[in-house]
């Protein structure tokens, strides 16, 4: 059996609106794969997008933990929406909940959902992590840190898998 991680060469992330957890996810896997010593790691491209229409930016919350980490160019991040071209484009995608893989996949794929499932990936649980990605959409007075740093230990287990798979 063939992994779907072997020979990749982009990655996808997709929330809700992309205004708060797929771009951090986006910007630690690429910080993740940089520092790969595998070649084909560091050569991923990770792209992030939101499956909902919005007009807002990125979130103060999100360029906040990026920023503690290190990330200086938060400044200039964008929003982006998904698209059927979009998710066609990319090897993989991983979203925060299986809600929004449904909404994905019967909205852009309703006669190949089975084989797009194999594409389109619940981000905790392809990193083999029990605990569920809770999106702290509107609520501004929800600590967002223990989500970010559940993303950022599943980039690292994910990152772990693709390395082992392209060894």
């Amino acid at each position: 059996m063939i992994s779907i991680y072997k020979n990749i060469e982009s990655i996808g992330i997709v929330c809700m609106d992309n205004t708060t957890l797929s771009p951090v996810a986006a910007y630690l896997f690429r910080d993740l794969a940089v520092q790969s010593k595998n070649p084909k790691i560091r050569q991923i491209r990770f792209y992030d997008a939101g499956y909902k229409r919005t007009n807002r930016s990125i979130s103060n919350s999100a360029k906040g933990f990026l920023q503690q980490r290190g990330f200086g160019t938060t400044d200039m991040m964008e929003t982006h929406r998904v698209s059927k071209n979009w998710l066609v484009t990319k090897d993989i995608i991983f979203v925060m909940d299986r809600f929004l893989q449904r909404d994905l996949l019967y909205d852009f794929f309703p006669t190949k959902v089975e084989e797009m499932k194999k594409k389109i990936l619940i981000l905790n649980e392809a990193a083999g992590i029990d605990e569920r990605i809770r999106d702290p959409s509107e609520d501004f007075y929800i600590d967002v840190t223990p989500t970010f740093l559940l993303i950022e230990r599943c980039c690292i287990q994910i990152i772990k898998i693709i390395e082992r798979e392209n060894g």
